[in-house]
């Protein structure tokens, strides 16, 4: 009787130790994810009449399974961005693009991404947005 007592008690210790150790994305880790927004501007025939790297663009991160935004940057004049001081885990980034064709004349772009690595810093394709 004594024996199954302590067992069952460093079953539960044990569970609480490891159950309570395990990180899920967000923030609050070392590692990153970086990339940049990509723009073509197209005319109404479907040449295009500009393209480059956009500034100044809203770019979303959500942790997990998550379809909501848990945060945002903008981009640089460059068309950079960087999301710092992540946990391992898998994140989505996204920006919403022009669409003639969607609901809400918009539609999102978006990449996953999962970080393995502590101190990993994962560089995205290019977020490409068409107008």
């Amino acid at each position: 009787m004594r024996f199954k007592f302590l067992f069952f008690l460093t079953t539960i210790v044990l569970f609480v130790l490891f159950s309570s150790c395990k990180k899920v994305a967000g923030d609050g880790g070392l590692a990153s994810i970086q990339g940049k927004v990509y723009a073509i501007d197209y005319d109404k025939t479907g040449l295009i009449k500009s393209e480059g790297y956009l500034g100044d663009e809203r770019v979303c991160l959500s942790y997990g399974t998550n379809t909501t935004v848990d945060v945002e940057t903008r981009t640089s004049y460059t068309g950079e961005y960087k999301f710092d001081f992540l946990q391992k885990g898998d994140y989505t980034v996204f920006v919403y693009s022009p669409c003639d064709t969607c609901p809400l004349l918009q539609r999102s772009v978006l990449q996953k991404a999962t970080i393995v690595e502590r101190k990993e810093v994962i560089t995205l394709d290019d977020l490409l947005i068409t107008q």
